[in-house]
Formats: C-alpha cells, sequence, structure tokens
C-alpha cells in the first residue's frame, strides 16, 4: 500500500511537471518559439511554425527581399503537418513558393483565406497575388482586410489603395468598400488627397457612395481640399458633378434676374469655389453673414488680392452686374473691384471683365458674348 502510494505521488509529481512544462510552451510560444522549442514538450506545432515565422521576420526587417529559407520551410511544413490550423505554417509555406508554382499557391492562397483574416502573410501574398491576375475586386477586397486586421501595416496598405484609385473602374470597384464607412475610412481620404494620379477617380468614387445606397451626403473635412484640387486641375465638370451630389447645386445662368449664382450671400460656404472662396489672411479677410445676405470685407492699407471669389457657370450673353456697398471711408478708383475672367487654363485674358465698385447702390454692363462655358472661347 505504502508502495502504491508512493508510486502514485511520483506519478502526480511527473505529471505536473509535464503539465507545467506544456504550459511553459503554450504561455511563450508566440512570444518566445526558441525557448519553447527548447523544451520539446506539449504543442510543437504551433512553436515551430513561430519559430520559423520569428525568423523570416527578422531577416525580412533588415532585407524587403529576403525569401523564405529552406530551414524555415522545412519548420513550417513540419509545423503544418502538425497543426493544419497554424496560420503562420501556411502563411509561410504559401510565401515559400515561387511563380512557377502559381497553382498550388493560389490553392493554398484560398485556404487560407478562409482559415484566417489576421495573417500578415496570406494578406500580402493574396494582395499580390490579385494584382498580379488583375483581378481588381479580390485585390481591394484583401487590401481593406489587411487595413482592418494588420495595425503595423495599416499605412502602408491604405497608401497602396490610395494609389491603386487611379486605376480605370477603380472608383467602382472600391465604392461597396468604402461606402460601408470602414473604420479606416478617414485616412483613406487624407491619403488619396496627396495622390494626385488618383484625384479624378476618388472624386467619381466620393459622388459613388454620395449615391444610394450608401447616400454619404454629409461634407467631410476632405470634401473641401477634394474639390479645390479638383478645380486647380482643371476638372470643372466633375467638382461641378460632387458640388451637386453633396447638396450644394452649381447654378448655369439662364441670364434672368437672381438666378445668377454671384448674386447671393445667403449661406457659409463649404465647397469652395463653387461655394465662395474667402480670404482669410492677416493683411485681408472677408466673411459671410447668411442673416443678412451680406459680405464683409476688411483690409488694411496696401492690401491686394481676392476678398471673395467664387466658380460659376454662365452661357454666352449680355450681363448687367449691380451691387450695393456700404463703407466706412470713400472708395478710390481701383480700391475695390469686380472681375470676371475665365478658368480654362491658357484661356485669352481679352475676355476678363473688370468693374470699379462704388458705395451706394450701382449698375454695371458687361459686354455681349464675352462671357462662355465653351472652353474655345477662353
Amino acid at each position: 500500500m505504502r508502495t502504491a502510494r508512493i508510486f502514485l505521488w511520483s506519478a502526480s509529481g511527473v505529471l505536473a511537471l509535464l503539465v507545467g512544462t506544456a504550459s511553459a510552451v503554450i504561455s511563450n510560444q508566440v512570444k518566445y518559439p526558441s525557448k519553447s522549442a527548447a523544451l520539446g514538450v506539449g504543442p510543437m506545432g504551433q512553436v515551430q511554425a513561430n519559430l520559423a515565422f520569428a525568423s523570416y521576420a527578422v531577416r525580412q526587417a533588415t532585407d524587403r527581399k529576403a525569401v523564405v529559407s529552406s530551414h524555415e520551410r522545412e519548420l513550417a511544413s513540419s509545423a503544418y503537418r502538425k497543426e493544419p490550423l497554424s496560420s503562420a505554417a501556411l502563411g509561410l509555406l504559401i510565401a515559400s513558393f515561387d511563380r512557377a508554382n502559381d497553382a498550388k499557391r493560389e490553392k493554398l492562397l484560398d485556404l487560407g483565406g478562409r482559415l484566417t483574416r489576421r495573417s500578415s502573410l496570406i494578406t500580402s501574398a493574396s494582395v499580390e497575388a490579385a494584382a498580379r491576375r488583375n483581378d481588381e475586386h479580390s485585390f481591394f477586397r484583401w487590401l481593406s482586410r489587411g487595413i482592418l486586421t494588420n495595425e503595423s501595416l495599416r499605412a502602408t496598405y491604405i497608401g497602396a489603395m490610395a494609389q491603386a484609385t487611379a486605376r480605370p473602374g477603380a472608383d467602382a470597384t472600391l465604392a461597396p468598400v468604402l461606402g460601408a464607412k470602414p473604420s479606416w475610412s478617414a485616412r483613406y481620404w487624407k491619403t488619396v488627397l496627396g495622390t494626385p494620379e488618383s484625384l479624378v477617380n476618388a472624386a467619381k468614387l466620393r459622388i459613388r457612395v454620395a449615391r444610394a445606397p450608401w447616400k454619404q451626403t454629409d461634407i467631410t473635412d476632405a470634401d473641401p481640399v477634394l474639390m479645390l484640387y479638383l478645380v486647380r486641375d482643371g476638372h470643372f465638370d466633375t467638382a461641378r458633378q460632387l458640388s451637386q451630389v453633396l447638396g450644394r447645386p452649381h447654378q448655369a445662368s439662364t441670364g434672368q434676374g437672381d438666378d445668377v449664382a454671384l448674386a447671393n450671400f445667403s449661406r457659409q460656404p463649404l465647397l469652395p469655389p463653387m461655394d465662395w472662396q474667402l480670404a482669410s489672411s492677416g493683411n485681408l479677410g472677408a466673411t459671410i453673414e447668411p442673416e443678412r445676405k451680406l459680405l464683409s470685407i476688411s483690409a488694411i492699407a496696401g492690401a491686394r488680392g481676392y476678398a471673395a471669389r467664387r466658380l460659376v457657370e454662365l452661357a454666352p450673353g449680355s450681363y448687367e452686374l449691380d451691387w450695393t456697398i456700404s463703407a466706412n471711408t470713400a472708395l478710390d478708383k481701383g480700391m475695390l473691384t469686380a472681375r470676371l475672367d475665365c478658368a480654362e487654363k491658357g484661356g485669352n485674358s481679352n475676355v476678363a471683365q473688370e468693374v470699379d465698385l462704388d458705395a451706394g447702390r450701382q449698375r454695371a454692363d458687361l459686354g455681349r458674348g464675352l462671357i462662355s462655358v465653351d472652353p474655345e472661347a477662353c
């Protein structure tokens, strides 16, 4: 009886030691895979996978072109046989295949995509594979998945998405992704504003997500910047469409009374220059008081420049400009002027119209046929 009790206590001690060792392996297999591998007890498949992944990650940190070594591949292969659900092992096996094994690599990528959404190796390999076969839907889907699940590479993935926005048809492919308004969407819009070749498609994408079924019509911080860049680069039609879909209709004049867009100061500008673009420098500033339909201008002596300007669409014809001005002091000739000019780059400056603005209620004629939306007239 005493012998049996000693045996049980001994067995319990050994079992406790094994459990403790296995627990140590489990707790250290991610942070310290080499220590776990040295213990040689417990779920070694995951340990081997993490050890291979850590080795590869260290080499890639110093050399972005580093490939999976034969030793790392052997570890990953052994780990995958023991742990078929190990994303680290599967990711390394996928990364180890060259383009000559594209068919096998694609099968593993499909398996990996169903297995996990959080493997940086599987995600980056899937992005690359989708780009190689020109599958834009999969390309953007994997990019958005990587943005959501990999914080360390989020900026890289968002930058890649902003660059890829320039691809033909990218606005249609990206609309369901950005239409869902993911948590990173504001960062995407900020990034794409710094990608000149993507601006037009970014505007088309913004127009799409403002429409049904997404209806993102609230004006964001990125929208006024996008509008300014579009006008700066001469994409007037796209800018007009964006203004309209965001609820800031850009009126085309029929020459009848108050329908000319220049006539009104009834709302605060949100999308200049489709709305009024107001000066805000130290020596010249302008503000709008919508309740009074009033534009207030303040300037120091010698100040020059535009106090307020706006892009308008005017059909060819004869126009009148009328205004009412109250000033603290008399206005000398040329002190305050209104100017109409063609916004087209390389336009003919001879079509410009400039009128001196005097205090009081005044009216001036503008030349017939000199104002046109036809680029050839500019």
